[in-house]
């Protein structure tokens, strides 16, 4: 019973271990992303969500096997892992609102151009349109 007990324990600091190395990884992409929307490089932000969604779905599993690996010990999470994970979910949620405003921003930003470019646009349908060709015209005549 108690090497059972042992290998229990030893699963549950492996997982933890895992989980925490995942996090740092998931905090780290976080960053990563932060600096690609600041230099507008959507392509590389697609790249990082998926790594983050495989992240993701492996953490979920770890928290899984953990829950259920505290339930067969009747332990909890020593306190410094339980803060450390705390620290860095907070650390990439507070990363995630960074890069979600530098997103929004691009977006409207992108929305501008667009309406100005529509504008533009329009105006030199207009113009193009008009009987009178300008003055670079009337002075070859």
């Amino acid at each position: 019973m108690s090497k059972d007990i042992a290998k229990k324990s030893d699963d549950l600091i492996d997982l933890l271990t895992e989980q925490c190395a995942d996090l740092e990884n998931l905090l780290s992409l976080a960053r990563e992303e932060t600096d690609a929307a600041k230099q507008g490089n959507f392509s590389r932000i697609i790249d990082i969500y998926q790594e983050r969604s495989e992240l993701g779905e492996r953490l979920e599993t770890f928290q899984q096997q953990i829950t259920d690996l505290r339930e067969t010990l009747d332990r909890r999470v020593p306190a410094n892992i339980s803060d450390k994970i705390s620290t860095v979910v907070s650390q990439t949620l507070a990363q995630d609102t960074k890069t979600r405003k530098l997103l929004t921003a691009a977006n409207e930003d992108t929305a501008q151009e667009l309406a100005q470019l529509a504008k533009a646009r329009i105006n030199t349908k207009h113009y193009s349109n008009e009987r009178k060709k300008g003055l670079a015209l009337e002075l070859e005549a």
